[in-house]
């Protein structure tokens, strides 16, 4: 290539091209180059290439540097812009190396294609949030929720993103602002929760998450994730309101009490304290601290060593712990422990310790009910969407790390518009519990049947292939046709249509799973209802219109 070509080829190129040096020095930069860096040819030519980056990345450049490979890195720029880079290094002639970067624009179209494509599958709005150069705001990206969270058409805020701020919380607008701002200065991920009303005058908790990056025209990109967290917010709120009423409770309660002379063992104790773990003082006698040991689960008894160790050394006020003890018939009681050092020897080592026991059993069952209230469905009792979504990815991991197989059968009830509106939603209620019967009947205990719509199930079958799957939601199919289920005065009905996906290789996340065994589903809801289907077409069962 002459050196007309050559030079004409770095002016034309809309790539950010530089030539290295056999020392990393920067021997040449193409026009591109020098605009995205902010740099003037004078002040690029000569310097290393190593001062471009980011100072996290300066180990991984010199070892490219040095490579005989073409290789890539991330780097981002520390003069100029922050934006990250994708770099690509290749060795050229006379030992010199040749870096380009794709422009940034391109970068960007990639990464909105790639939100779109996800936001589909999510429950949240996927959004780019821009700070111009001036201090306006808009939100040149937002995935397909928008207006159901925001209760805003998504053109409304493509070039003005006041009309969101102006329905938050006034209380929380401020915070808001100051958490973005502190998540720039600090270069650290934004995540804030706040208030936000809709137009109907319904207020609603929304969570927001976002990574952040400086532009090459003195802008602030935001891209992020915000969700819907109000039913959250109410459990946690919920959850907090029970502990405080169950604290008052046990505040009126007799507390079972001990005395703890550490350096001999001796402990005192009264009857509340025998009574919690099922015993009398005189059946526990000779009473000592190995007594206390000799009760606490051996998963609890380190943390309860540890607990008392950190009071011990000044680090905590108080000796506070949770841990079960062996009730006299055979359960385990959870109990709260609470203590302190109240006399020290001469030279600062613990000598009398004193606290109570509180049974803190109806707390911990009231705490496991509110986790199965997030996590099941209220009609049901089967695992909520949520949970089974959790699960099929622990399951989607297993697979890709252990080869342990998985398939998701998917089933939505035919015609059951018809059941409401012929019969009323109480006979639809019926017959969806009916539906979950036979579910739970079919289902092992290590399978996750869920409800995860108004009339679909989802079923996640460990351990199983499509064959499997597909045989298994034919016996449902079965038992589903065969089904009477009574309501008032006489006999309903139903049948169902099934999808099947097992997992595979290709799969790169456990959506996709999922997202063929919703094809299946649609195929056989078109073709017919009433039947199974899976991914290769595959079909059986009775075609009813």
């Amino acid at each position: 290539m002459s050196k007309i070509d050559y030079a004409a080829l770095l002016a034309q190129s809309t790539d950010l091209i530089c030539v290295l040096g056999a020392e990393g020095q920067v021997l040449e930069a193409n026009p591109a180059c020098m605009m995205a860096l902010g740099r003037d040819k004078d002040a690029l030519v000569g310097a290393p290439f190593v001062d471009l980056l980011h100072a996290d990345e300066a180990v991984a450049c010199r070892e490219a540097l040095v490579s005989v490979e073409a290789c890539s890195f991330l780097a981002r720029l520390r003069a100029g812009s922050a934006v990250r880079l994708s770099w690509r290094l290749t060795p050229w002639v006379d030992g010199c190396r040749l870096c380009v970067s794709p422009p940034v624009i391109e970068s960007s179209q990639a990464t909105s294609v790639l939100l779109t494509q996800l936001a589909r599958h999510v429950p949240g709005v996927i959004y780019q949030y821009r700070i111009r150069a001036d201090g306006s705001s808009h939100f040149p990206y937002v995935s397909e929720r928008f207006e159901e969270l925001f209760g805003l058409p998504s053109s409304v805020v493509k070039e003005d993103a006041s009309p969101v701020f102006a329905r938050a919380h006034p209380d929380d607008l401020p915070q808001i602002m100051d958490s973005i701002e502190r998540a720039f200065d600090s270069e650290a991920p934004w995540h804030c929760q706040y208030r936000y009303y809709l137009p109907d005058g319904r207020m609603r908790w929304h969570e927001g998450n976002a990574t952040l990056t400086y532009q090459v025209d003195g802008s602030r990109l935001c891209y992020g994730y915000i969700s819907d967290i109000t039913e959250r917010h109410v459990l946690e709120r919920a959850l907090e309101e029970e502990r405080q009423r169950l604290s008052n409770i046990l505040k009126g309660t007799h507390a079972g009490s001990w005395e703890w002379n550490v350096q001999t063992g001796e402990l005192l104790i009264n009857e509340r304290w025998a009574e919690i773990v099922g015993y009398s003082l005189a059946e526990l006698e000779p009473i000592s601290a190995a007594t206390w040991e000799r009760l606490v689960h051996p998963d609890d008894l380190a943390r309860a060593f540890e607990c008392l160790n950190a009071h011990f050394h000044g680090k905590q006020e108080f000796y506070s712990l949770e841990f079960r003890m062996r009730h006299r018939e055979g359960q385990w009681v959870w109990v709260l422990a609470h203590g302190k050092v109240f006399r020290w020897t001469s030279d600062r080592r613990p000598l009398m310790m004193a606290g109570i026991h509180q049974e803190i059993g109806d707390r911990k069952n009231a705490e496991a009910a509110l986790r199965r209230l997030a996590t099941t469905d209220s009609l049901t009792g089967l695992w909520n969407r949520r949970h089974f979504m959790q699960h099929l990815e622990q399951a989607f991991v297993r697979y890709k790390r252990y080869g342990q197989s998985a398939a998701v059968i998917l089933l939505d009830i035919d015609h059951f518009k018809k059941v409401n509106d012929v019969h009323g939603h109480a006979a639809g209620d019926s017959v969806i519990q009916h539906t979950a019967y036979v579910l739970t009947d079919w289902c092992r205990n290590l399978d996750i049947p869920a409800r995860i719509g108004g009339e679909e199930f989802a079923l996640l079958l460990t351990d199983t292939g499509e064959d499997g799957g597909y045989a298994l939601a034919e016996r449902i199919r079965h038992a589903l046709e065969a089904l009477e289920v009574p309501f008032d005065d006489i006999a309903l009905r139903m049948t169902a249509s099934f999808g099947v996906s097992a997992m595979s290789k290709e799969d790169a996340s456990h959506e996709q799973c999922m997202r063929r065994a919703d094809r299946a589903l649609y195929a056989a809801k078109h073709g017919g209802r009433n039947q199974v289907k899976v991914d290769k077409e595959r079909a059986s069962g009775t075609e009813d219109a």
